[in-house]
């Protein structure tokens, strides 16, 4: 299987909707290409049954992976179907794909990818269960402004409040391993002046895009925070630019145009994208 075949036929096996979720991780690599080793990392994009991950231990595809989630310690067997970016000429992140099919490390109920409307990863405040959901118009518009939705939780059996979980998470204390590197860092470039300022929220919503030269593409929100928010486009910025975008979009709508700085930029190695940090601006 070739690379750019790998990064499709993962695209392809997506049942879930992808969440960009910070989750602290550490990856045991027994008879990988690298040998045996420990690093202890994050994730950068998660699904129901995949993740990127970055490393600095030169990997391959189809390598055996063994990811264990340090917030919850749950852990399961994955394997290494593509490099997905790269920091000059070496690769560090990578899709990989969980091989047992009963099991989810990352504790999330997640929905089906979202079909033209919105969606947010919400948590319980009786038990802490987490799931992202699928809004309607007045649940999104209910959530903006009170920060807090209503609905039936499974587990506590009743009705709970459910707020925003916050997409960058803690690890638990865990002993470290002689062979532990320290946690990789994603590629990214901009200032970092502005960087977690403000709660990072996985809230998705059509996005309108307008660049400095006129050109506009629509996608989606991958999360917001007060003062900004990421996405990913096809189109070419860079940072410092000054971009015009309307969300939560909608064709024919009465939609609001804000200015936008790019502030970070981030490189994928297929799929002709980017992932770029917006600030707000007046």
């Amino acid at each position: 299987m070739s690379e750019q075949s790998g990064v499709t036929a993962l695209q392809e096996k997506r049942s879930t909707e992808r969440l960009m979720l910070s989750i602290p991780i550490r990856v045991l690599g027994f008879e990988s290409t690298a040998g045996e080793f420990a690093e202890d990392t994050r994730t950068s994009i998660v699904n129901r049954t995949g993740a990127r991950i970055a490393l600095k231990h030169r990997i391959a595809v189809n390598d055996t992976l063994r990811v264990i989630n340090l917030e919850s310690y749950s852990e399961a067997d994955f394997r290494v179907v593509a490099p997905t970016a790269w920091s000059g000429q070496d690769i560090h992140e990578w899709g990989v794909e969980c091989l047992e099919p009963g099991r989810n490390i990352w504790g999330i109920e997640f929905g089906a990818p979202l079909t033209g409307q919105g969606g947010a990863l919400i948590q319980c405040q009786g038990c802490r269960k987490e799931i992202f959901l699928a809004l309607t118009p007045m649940e999104a518009e209910v959530l903006e402004s009170t920060g807090v939705l209503q609905r039936q939780c499974s587990d506590c059996n009743r009705l709970t409040n459910w707020m925003h979980s916050d997409i960058a998470r803690q690890p638990k204390e865990l002993p470290p391993t002689a062979a532990s590197a320290p946690p990789s860092k994603p590629i990214v470039a901009g200032k970092p002046a502005d960087q977690r300022q403000n709660k990072r929220i996985g809230m998705k919503f059509s996005i309108l895009v307008r660049g400095p030269f006129g050109q506009e593409e629509v996608s989606k929100t991958e999360n917001i925070s007060k003062g900004g928010l990421a996405l990913s486009l096809a189109m070419e910025l860079n940072v410092g630019e000054v971009v015009r975008v309307l969300y939560p979009y909608s064709p024919g709508g009465q939609n609001i145009e804000q200015k936008a700085e790019i502030r970070r930029r981030a490189i994928y190695a297929f799929g002709g994208r980017r992932l770029y940090g917006l600030r707000l601006i007046a």
